[in-house]
């Protein structure tokens, strides 16, 4: 009976072909890995939820999400389109290593900003040299260790692939979000109205206005005339009490009179606040704060702001409200750009980092300086225009001055378009500023019974800024390399005339009872 075999070729064949396969599929991931690890720091806010960036920007982050995931893919792909037919060249193993001494050191220094610690100057050059006289002594003196560690090297890259799977997962998750409407719009504003006759409160943040640098110590080539003339007929804190660090935790503390220490904010643009005296986390609307008492007095509420989602947040106990933030995103990426310009920038941003990175990091502080301009612009507009129609009764307004990063020049006396000017130009545009509002609100007939406040949320956060691209040799003889905690404030009161000064250790927070007692219609007690 004949004897039947089998023939062993195409099973032969089809191992060759999945092992061929799986290396082909284990180097593309390593590949999309590492480039997600690349580009994380221009995306990272955007992952876990993006909580920062949809709370502060109020545009769609759709077409951004997508512009990076599809730089992720490119800059994967390009690297897998030339590593994978070296791999069975003879320079691959030479490859291997240049890009094993290299890649390390070089994430470090991308992702340097964004680690939770501080690395110490010259520590990773140092360790990139120890590190490659490491590989090279491997390769030519130990080869099977060499082999072990490229090896385990190459795991630990091509589970990389997990992390860009994930970091595209949640860059989807994001680019659902639907954004609230950055404005709402009061009936009396809509037209002509009958003159408004009732008292006054507008309350004015300069964001970062340092007491220390505006009165007490400052500098002698900076003129700040407005704030000058308004100190004269207010009274001046000089021992003013921070309600916080950061203007996302200050604000809130002042509108709710209770010191806040951590926040959230949902998908769903419902926020939470955590307070120090009270446990437990509080669902909070604008009835919640001063608003909400303004208008159970009858007093027409109104806000113009930066940063914050004034609108979204505390809509519902304001009439009249306009909230922008222009300012560039985490990398270059810039929402309103189109989305091929937007995939370009990142990959534009890599070429000019490796090349010339000081010069990268000039151009990238420049486009903040630009970006913030039109930010500034867009409140100062809008700021003005809401007191001219002189119908609102309690109006708030934040303006994104004198904070990083400046965008005027003293030495021009207007705008600048390039990084380089220091927090001495901000507090020149804050007092140019001032006097715009002022001027108004003097010319109304309402002035007589119109309470001022002007204050920073916190004071110049030098150790934030020190050593930023935006800092300049002019901050550094400003600051004197010290910080001085005290925000500036100053209360002018209905027919104010004179100048007072309020020495004692005076809370930020207690703004909010002032506020209270003005919009009761109680003496203000300070």
């Amino acid at each position: 009976m004949p004897s039947s075999t089998t023939n062993p070729l195409p099973g032969r064949i089809d191992r060759i072909k999945s092992r061929l396969l799986y290396r082909r599929l284990k180097k593309f991931s390593q590949c999309i890995g590492l480039s997600s690890l690349i580009l994380v720091i221009n995306y990272g806010e955007l992952l876990g939820g993006g909580r920062d960036i949809r709370m502060h920007y109020p545009y769609g982050l759709g077409a951004i999400c997508l512009a990076h995931i599809a730089d992720i893919l490119l800059l994967g792909l390009g690297f897998f389109l030339i590593l994978a037919p070296l791999h069975r060249t003879p320079i691959y193993q030479w490859v291997r290593l240049v890009l094993a001494i290299l890649i390390p050191p070089y994430l470090v220094t991308r992702i340097e900003s964004a680690l939770p610690f501080d690395i110490v100057d010259g520590l990773v050059p140092i360790l990139s040299v120890v590190w490659a006289a490491l590989l090279l002594l491997l390769m030519l003196r130990y080869r099977l260790w060499y082999r072990r560690t490229t090896r385990f090297a190459s795991a630990i890259v091509a589970f990389l692939g997990f992390f860009a799977v994930s970091a595209i997962g949640q860059l989807l998750w994001v680019a659902r979000w639907t954004p609230p409407s950055p404005a709402i719009t009061a009936t009396w504003a809509l037209g002509a109205q009958p003159p408004r006759v009732h008292p006054v409160l507008v309350w004015i943040l300069f964001d970062e206005l340092s007491y220390e640098q505006v009165f007490e110590r400052r500098a002698h080539d900076l003129q700040m005339p407005n704030f000058d003339k308004l100190r004269a007929q207010s009274t001046v804190f000089t021992d003013v009490q921070p309600a916080g660090y950061k203007t996302v935790k200050v604000i809130p503390s002042l509108f709710t009179g209770h010191q806040v220490d951590d926040f959230r904010f949902s998908g769903q643009n419902r926020f939470w606040l955590h307070f120090e005296d009270e446990k437990g986390w509080h669902p909070i609307s604008g009835r919640d704060t001063v608003f909400g008492d303004a208008k159970r007095n009858g007093w027409r509420t109104a806000v113009v702001g930066w940063y914050n989602p004034y609108c979204t947040l505390y809509g519902d106990a304001i009439d009249q409200c306009y909230w922008s933030n222009k300012d560039k995103l985490d990398g270059p990426m810039i929402q309103g750009d189109s989305f091929r310009r937007n995939v370009e920038s990142p990959l534009a941003q890599l070429g000019r980092d490796i090349q010339h990175p000081g010069r990268a990091t000039r151009h990238v502080c420049t486009e903040d300086v630009q970006r913030r301009t039109l930010t500034h612009k867009d409140i100062d507009a809008h700021a003005l225009q809401l007191l001219r129609t002189d119908q609102a009764d309690f109006v708030f307004l934040h303006f994104a001055v004198p904070h990083s990063p400046n965008i005027w020049s003293r030495i021009t006396d207007d705008y600048t378009q390039n990084c380089g000017s220091s927090y001495l130009d901000g507090l020149a545009l804050a007092d140019r500023e001032l006097g715009r509002l002022m001027k108004v609100l003097q010319a109304s007939p309402r002035w007589q019974d119109t309470t001022v406040i002007v204050q920073g949320d916190h004071s110049w956060r030098i150790e934030l800024w020190e050593g930023q691209p935006s800092w300049t040799d002019e901050d550094d003889q400003a600051s004197r390399d010290t910080f001085d905690p005290r925000p500036a404030l100053l209360i002018h009161q209905p027919g104010q005339t004179q100048p007072k000064i309020n020495g004692t250790a005076w809370p930020l927070q207690r703004l909010h009872e002032i506020a209270l007692q003005i919009v009761r219609g109680q003496p203000v007690k300070f």
